[in-house]
């Protein structure tokens, strides 16, 4: 090799050093760090942020002045729990609200190394126009479960290898982002309806 040729290949080698020893440093930092959430002073509940289903972000913002309905679980949900109660919830919905759209499911799923933005995309058109799916990193999805008041547990699956448990109740969050209450995620449609209509009445003020 010519002394161009050497100092051409030591120059790109470093130049690759740097990049990889970058994006070691930043991922080790936001493996460390992760996203900082803001409870609000919300006692369950509060911020978040979440790749969505078209690879976007989605943020507790980008819902700020709608009512938020949130459940933890994942596309591979253990005793197939996750999807009836996300139709339940969008059909007790729809007995409170008729036509109007002034709150929005979010389902997260904790389970981001097979809910990939297509697979979530497909299983929230599969529920319902009402039902928002997201992820984040493992580090992330552990912070944000945490302050829902979400367990996460991976359960043993013979055909699946594992499914996730979905989380026992929705999380009620009102349109200032504010911390309502919580919806058993294993009740019926007309059960759901009920206790959202109370929830929502309270903050209206009756």
């Amino acid at each position: 090799m010519t002394p161009a040729g050497k100092r051409i290949a030591l120059m790109t080698f470093g130049v690759l050093a740097l990049a990889a020893a970058g994006g070691y440093t930043a991922t080790h930092l936001a493996l460390k760090h992760g996203v900082q959430l803001n409870t609000y002073g919300n006692e369950v509940g509060g911020s978040f942020r979440l790749m969505d289903s078209t690879t976007g972000t989605m943020t507790d913002q980008t819902f700020r002045n709608r009512w938020m309905l949130v459940l933890f679980g994942a596309t591979h949900c253990a005793e197939d729990a996750c999807a009836p109660a996300l139709r339940n919830m969008s059909a007790a919905l729809d007995q409170i609200e008729g036509g109007r759209h002034n709150a929005v499911i979010i389902f997260v799923s904790l389970d981001p190394d097979r809910d990939d933005a297509e697979r979530l995309r497909q299983y929230g058109e599969s529920i319902g126009p009402r039902v928002v799916s997201g992820t984040a990193a493992p580090f992330a999805l552990a912070d944000l479960a945490k302050e829902y008041h979400a367990p996460i547990e991976k359960v043993p699956d013979p055909e699946w290898t594992y499914t996730m448990r979905m989380s026992p109740q929705f999380v009620v969050m009102g349109p200032e982002v504010r911390y309502k209450g919580m919806i058993d995620a294993r009740a019926d449609s007309t059960h759901m309806a009920e206790d959202l209509r109370r929830i929502m009445q309270s903050q209206n003020g009756g």
